[in-house]
């Protein structure tokens, strides 16, 4: 009986470990997404971002699926092939078949599974070298300052922050927060 429920064991682990996904397949598959990918379905696979608004067809937000609603199979063919009647071209031209199995193998873990926050993508690998000289425009990008927030209320640095913020990192990062989304958006996006 115990030489049963080892084995038990022993095949319950050795299934977790194939369930796992290759970590440096998902590392690759980060930096392809991060050059690719996050223009539309945003760095977090959450789709928030100013193309996707802009899209006559949202794209996929991973986090939105479950994984059986979205295993890899479904992602791997949506790369390769696109999805007819949506903005999702096919990918096949553009990456290798390396790179597809690392972007659907990121995807998958990253999004769909642990609905992790990719917070790797402002790095010196993916072209954004000392990314913390932007910091004044960080709480604008995370929603923790209203973009609409009274001018008299913000200090230098955030007002600095803030127009650093619409002028620049607003094209990926539109997920800041406003208290009022009538006039005075308007107004806060024109400074």
């Amino acid at each position: 009986m115990k030489a049963l429920a080892a084995a038990l064991i022993v095949v319950a682990a050795g299934a977790a470990a194939a369930a796992l996904p290759d970590s440096r397949l998902v590392e690759e598959g980060r930096r392809v997404y991060n050059f690719r990918c996050y223009y539309c379905h945003g760095y977090s696979g959450d789709a928030r971002t100013v193309a996707a608004a802009m899209l006559p067809v949202r794209p996929r937000a991973f986090v939105e699926f479950s994984a059986e609603e979205m295993p890899p199979l479904r992602i791997e063919m949506a790369v390769r092939h696109g999805l007819p009647g949506s903005p999702m071209k096919s990918f096949a031209g553009a990456l290798s078949a390396r790179e597809i199995a690392a972007v659907v193998a990121f995807v998958h873990d990253e999004f769909v599974v642990r609905r992790a926050s990719n917070t790797r993508y402002h790095t010196p690998e993916n072209g954004w070298p000392d990314h913390e000289r932007y910091s004044a425009a960080f709480p604008f990008a995370r929603g923790s300052i209203p973009l609409d927030a009274p001018e008299g209320s913000l200090g230098a640095r955030e007002r600095a922050g803030r127009r650093l913020f619409v002028t620049t990192c607003i094209t990926c990062h539109d997920g800041a927060a406003v208290r009022d989304a009538g006039p005075a958006w308007e107004r806060a996006a024109s400074r």
